[in-house]
């Protein structure tokens, strides 16, 4: 890709993906960090603890990508990355269940006053 843009992470030689652009981090960055908040969520959820809203929300919007990423490619083409990328999407279902059959979620008055955005 020419005139495209780095990995924000010190040492990463690869290219960020133009939808992770704003993030600045490739899409096997991403992908650490987004499993990371994810398994944490789930460890939560399974200590009976509440996830807040934002970050429940946040994590939930992430399905949009790594469906249009293995869609599109949309940086992906890596095997591993795209087996990465499958287990976000079933680990986000996993999250989804067990908030829906446990209400993990804030109260509704909440969800309001925290929106939407990243941790």
């Amino acid at each position: 890709m020419s005139g495209s843009l780095r990995c924000r992470i010190a040492g990463c030689p690869r290219d960020v993906a133009p939808p992770l652009s704003v993030q600045g981090v490739c899409v096997g960055h991403y992908l650490d960090d987004v499993l990371d908040r994810l398994n944490a969520a789930l460890n939560l959820c399974q200590a009976g603890k509440s996830i807040e809203y934002g970050a429940f929300d946040w994590l939930l919007t992430q399905g949009d990508f790594a469906a249009r990423a293995l869609e599109h490619g949309g940086g992906a083409t890596d095997p591993v990355e795209r087996t990465r990328l499958l287990e976000l999407l079933l680990c986000l279902a996993n999250l989804h269940e067990y908030a829906r059959h446990h209400s993990v979620e804030a109260p509704a008055p909440a969800r309001a006053a925290s929106g939407a955005e990243a941790p």
